[in-house]
């Protein structure tokens, strides 16, 4: 089974689209992708199922909330728990994924300690292999299917509701999103300096990820060469931020890993070891972050480009 390819919604936005309709039907064949994805998951036959379907949830989610006006109040309390809940089982599992998927990696930062690193990333892989079985069989569980039923009969119920109380018209309504959406990630953006916490950067990261969804909802509103501009700048500033994320999570994974007993004398030195280099790595990635957060905060300065929304 190869990964399902992920195809365009067939009914496009216009300027006079009715967002009541359109906003709810994307999400729901957000969330059939999705699904789409389960059968793979459930037989562990590439990381990369786990990570699109993550992905396609993450955007249903967001959108659910960065759109909230296009839905009525009591589908949006469905959505947003029933989506979390979904998310955060795979969670977990993604985190073990990543690790092994970057195992070269540690073994070219300690070549000298191949040995024990081998003995590290067999609990590691002992503790995916549970997490997976975990994860399949809560995707075959009643609990499972009735959440996806129940996610499913909302985005339906959406579809046919026929409100329409947004003021604006659709043009006017996604330019004040995004708009909105990219001062909020300026603003943000302007607070960060070298001493920042992590979490205060890793809000940014999340801020962006919502920015980047709304900027690809409404694309075919923006066809200037300003916005294909701030998109690239975007994800440019996103790959650095998902760098230093990274870093992040690794030095938490290893550092728990110190502290836990199940490891030897030999492969406790290696994870200590790992932990040096792995902190070396953070710092340069903070640095990377700040550097491309200048570009970014340059690049849209100087284009004025959020006078296109």
């Amino acid at each position: 089974m190869t990964l399902p390819a992920r195809h365009k919604l067939t009914l496009s936005l216009d300027p006079d689209a009715d967002l009541h309709f359109c906003v709810p039907a994307f999400l729901l064949h957000e969330f059939n992708y999705a699904r789409s994805l389960e059968e793979g998951l459930a037989l562990s036959l590439d990381p990369e199922f786990n990570h699109q379907y993550r992905v396609a949830l993450r955007r249903t989610r967001s959108l659910c909330l960065l759109l909230k006006e296009t839905l009525p109040p009591f589908e949006l309390s469905i959505l947003k728990p029933s989506l979390k809940l979904l998310m955060k089982q795979t969670n977990k599992l993604r985190d073990l994924d990543v690790f092994i998927l970057g195992k070269a990696a540690y073994y070219a930062m300690l070549p000298e300690r191949k040995e024990s690193l081998h003995k590290v990333f067999a609990h590691i892989e002992a503790r995916q292999r549970i997490e997976q079985s975990r994860v399949s069989l809560w995707l075959q569980s009643d609990g499972y299917q009735k959440t996806c039923v129940l996610l499913s009969n909302s985005f339906h119920r959406a579809i046919s509701n026929d409100d329409d109380t947004l003021q604006n018209s659709t043009l006017a309504f996604s330019n004040s999103k995004v708009l909105s959406h990219f001062t909020k990630v300026i603003k943000a953006s302007k607070k960060l300096s070298p001493t920042s916490p992590d979490d205060a950067i890793h809000r940014l990261r999340i801020e962006c990820k919502k920015l980047r969804y709304l900027l690809e909802y409404f694309s075919v509103f923006y066809p200037d060469e300003r916005h294909k501009s701030n998109v690239k700048h975007l994800k440019s500033l996103q790959d650095s931020l998902g760098d230093f994320n990274d870093t992040s999570s690794q030095l938490a994974f290893f550092r728990q890993q110190r502290e836990s007993n199940v490891f030897g004398k030999e492969e406790l030195k290696t994870v200590k070891t790992l932990l040096k280099k792995l902190k070396m790595h953070h710092f340069d990635a903070r640095l990377s972050v700040l550097n491309h957060l200048k570009d970014f905060q340059r690049a849209i300065h100087q284009n004025a480009s959020l006078s296109i929304y």
